[in-house]
């Protein structure tokens, strides 16, 4: 199985897809895989308004993380106030390095 059609991984992004939707609330959620390394969540409601989520691949594809373990780490690590917490142009990198 490749990496671009993993089932843990796509559930993963999924569900911090969902979380990014309710979190930010009238923007627009793009993606970016940068298989292996990483995938990369940026949400946009304007040219002044955009906020960045890297996540390593390694961390999508932990089979450890399930998710419902990522659901709840998105709220435990308050990701999205983190992610506001960085300045525009500036990606939070969430988890492992």
């Amino acid at each position: 199985m490749s990496n671009e059609d993993n089932p843990h991984v796509n559930a993963n992004v999924e569900v911090i897809r969902e979380y990014l939707c309710v979190e930010f609330k009238g923007f627009e959620v793009t993606e970016k895989r940068d298989v292996p390394i990483s995938y990369m969540f940026t949400v946009t409601k304007s040219a002044d308004e955009q906020y960045q989520l890297k996540i390593y691949w390694a961390q999508l594809s932990d089979k450890s993380l399930t998710p419902e373990r990522t659901k709840q780490r998105l709220v435990t690590d308050d990701v999205a106030g983190r992610m506001k917490g960085k300045s525009q142009g500036e990606y939070f990198l969430w988890g492992k390095h």
